[in-house]
C-alpha cells in the first residue's frame, strides 16, 4: 500500500509517516487530497439574512447544502457559473471560505462586547466570522505580519462590513505590548499545511522534518505568548491546515505539560490521536479534533479548545 502513496509523489519520509499514522486508510487521505473540495461559502449575517441569500441564489440556479457546524455556512453541490461573480459576492452578502476554517471561529464563541485577538488573521476569512458572531460590537485585535495580506485583509473586512476589529501588522509574538487581557483568542497556527495538498500538490515533495520542527517551534511560543494574554477562564482555540502530529497533538500535549490549562470537548470531527507513532499522550487530546479529506470532504485540519485556569 505505502507504494501508492510514493506514486502519488509523496517523499519516502511523509510515505511512512502517514503509514505509520493511519496504515492503509494513509492511501485513501492522500487519494482524497487528489480532488479539489467542494466550493463553500459563508452568508455574511453583518449584511444580510441567511434565508434571503439562499432563496436569492437557488433562483438563480445555485445549488447548496449546509454545512453541520456553521449554521451561516454552505457547501455548493450546482454552480450554474462562479458565485464570485454575483452582486451578492461583490457586494459582501456571502464570503468563500473552506468548511473545515469556519469550525475555529465557532468552536471560540465569541460573544458581543468580548475583546478578542487573532493571532494570525490574513485574510480575513475567521476574523470577519468572528465579527460575524459578535455582531460587530467588542473588538478584535488582529495580527499579521505580511504587509500585501494585510491589505488584502483590510479590503475584506471592509467589504463585510466589519467595524469592530483592529489589524496590526506585526507578530502577534509581541500582543502584550498592549497591556491587553483578552477574553478569547483565535491562533490559526502558521503550520506545514500538509492537509492542503489539494491546492498546494508540491508539499508532496518539497517538505521536510525540519519544517515541522520549525514549525512546532513556532506554534510553542505563539501558545505561550497566547496564554499569557488570556485572562483567567478565558478560551484559546488553536488550529492548524496540518496533518502531523508535531504541529497538533505534540503541541498541545506540551501546553498541557507546562500550563495549567484543561482542553474543552469539541462535538465535530474525530478525536484527535492519542498515541501517534506509539507514543502516549493524554488521553485528554480525544477531546481535540481532526478533519479528514477522506471522512470530512475539507482540508486535513486540527483543532483544539483550551481553558486557562489559572
Amino acid at each position: 500500500m505505502i507504494e501508492k502513496l510514493f506514486r502519488l509523489g509523496y517523499s519516502k519520509e511523509f510515505a511512512e509517516r502517514y503509514f505509520d499514522l493511519w496504515g492503509e486508510r494513509a492511501v485513501r487521505i492522500a487519494e482524497a487530497m487528489e480532488r479539489p473540495l467542494p466550493r463553500c461559502f459563508r452568508v455574511n449575517t453583518l449584511r444580510t439574512e441567511i434565508s434571503t441569500i439562499t432563496k436569492i441564489m437557488n433562483k438563480k440556479g445555485f445549488q447548496f447544502k449546509r454545512i453541520s457546524w456553521a449554521r451561516e455556512g454552505f457547501c455548493l453541490t450546482r454552480e450554474p457559473f462562479s458565485i464570485t461573480s454575483t452582486p451578492e459576492y461583490l457586494g459582501g452578502l456571502i464570503y468563500i471560505q473552506e468548511a473545515s476554517s469556519m469550525y475555529p471561529p465557532v468552536a471560540l464563541e465569541p460573544k458581543p462586547g468580548e475583546i478578542i485577538a487573532d493571532m494570525a488573521a490574513a485574510p480575513g476569512g475567521k476574523t470577519s466570522y468572528m465579527a460575524q458572531l459578535m455582531k460587530n460590537k467588542g473588538v478584535i485585535y488582529a495580527f499579521d505580519v505580511g504587509r500585501d495580506r494585510l491589505k488584502e485583509t483590510r479590503l475584506n473586512l471592509s467589504r463585510l462590513g466589519v467595524t469592530n476589529t483592529i489589524l496590526i501588522h506585526k507578530s502577534s509574538l509581541y500582543m502584550g505590548e498592549l497591556g491587553i487581557e483578552f477574553d478569547k483568542i483565535l491562533l490559526d497556527a502558521p503550520c506545514t499545511g500538509s492537509g492542503t495538498i489539494h491546492k498546494n500538490p508540491e508539499r508532496k515533495a518539497d517538505r521536510t522534518i525540519e519544517d515541522v520542527k520549525f514549525c512546532q517551534n513556532l506554534q510553542m511560543q505563539m501558545i505561550k505568548v497566547a496564554l499569557e494574554n488570556l485572562k483567567v477562564g478565558g478560551v484559546l482555540v488553536y488550529s492548524t491546515c496540518s496533518l502531523e502530529p508535531e504541529e497538533n497533538e505534540f503541541v498541545i500535549q506540551w501546553a498541557l505539560d507546562n500550563f495549567d490549562i484543561a482542553l474543552l470537548p469539541l462535538r465535530f470531527g474525530e478525536p484527535a490521536l492519542t498515541s501517534p507513532f506509539d507514543i502516549e499522550l493524554s488521553s485528554e487530546l480525544a477531546k481535540a479534533r481532526r478533519f479528514y479529506p477522506d471522512e470530512h470532504n475539507t482540508s486535513g485540519f486540527f483543532v483544539a479548545k483550551i481553558q486557562k485556569k489559572f
